[in-house]
């Protein structure tokens, strides 16, 4: 009985910290993503520090080291993101234009925005978190984000689902997000990513890959 309410006690230890950590993650991702262009290095810091958690490599300062692994992937993910709004704005309008400026509606031309759109999306999907985990060129990593959404669609499927689902769900339900915006506010956008990471983490092989050298605390 005692070393099941120990076991027990470890649990909730490890999730209370686990869920720390996340509300931490989640406000510095809303004020590193205020300028909308480094969204993309605030995702890939994230990703760095959930890997780091889920291998169990909690740093003592959390905030010192998001911000060092903020710097580091910047170039790639910002570069990354930017592409990925380009192409994503450039579909947008072929969609408006396909429904609003055709008579009658140009279907094929939806039908092939709405299919690209959707690539584009579930590749970013694992872009992040390939910068994250890996050193690579930024060629070899939009790349491989492409090859790994289609070898492993059912995940990637299943967390494009996850990280739609908090932004819909906010816009749907605005009523009950109105009541329960702090939940949001505390895990909007982490929780969503460290739900993603457990997913992915087998396919990366995180177990494996080789971490860095862990801030010294």
């Amino acid at each position: 009985m005692r070393r099941q309410l120990a076991a027990l006690g470890d649990r909730l230890k490890n999730w209370l910290s686990v869920a720390g950590d996340l509300i931490i993650l989640n406000l510095l991702f809303i004020l590193c993503s205020i300028p909308v262009i480094t969204l993309g290095a605030a995702e890939a810091a994230c990703y760095t520090r959930i890997f780091r958690i889920l291998l169990g490599e909690r740093a003592s300062m959390p905030i010192a080291g998001f911000f060092k692994d903020f710097a580091a992937g910047f170039k790639k993910a910002t570069l990354g993101w930017l592409i990925e709004l380009a192409c994503l704005a450039i579909l947008a309008g072929d969609i408006w234009f396909a429904v609003g400026y055709s008579e009658p509606d140009n279907t094929f031309f939806l039908i092939f925005a709405i299919v690209l759109a959707a690539v584009i999306l579930f590749a970013a999907v694992w872009f992040y978190p390939l910068v994250a985990r890996f050193e690579n060129t930024l060629r070899a990593h939009i790349k491989n984000s492409f090859l790994m959404a289609l070898a492993h669609f059912p995940k990637t499927l299943l967390a494009f689902l996850i990280q739609a689902a908090a932004i819909a769900i906010p816009v749907i339900f605005f009523d009950a997000f109105a009541n329960l915006g702090w939940f949001w506010l505390l895990f909007g956008a982490s929780l969503p990513l460290y739900l993603t990471a457990k997913l992915i983490r087998g396919a990366l092989k995180c177990e494996q890959a080789k971490p860095e050298a862990e801030e010294k605390k």
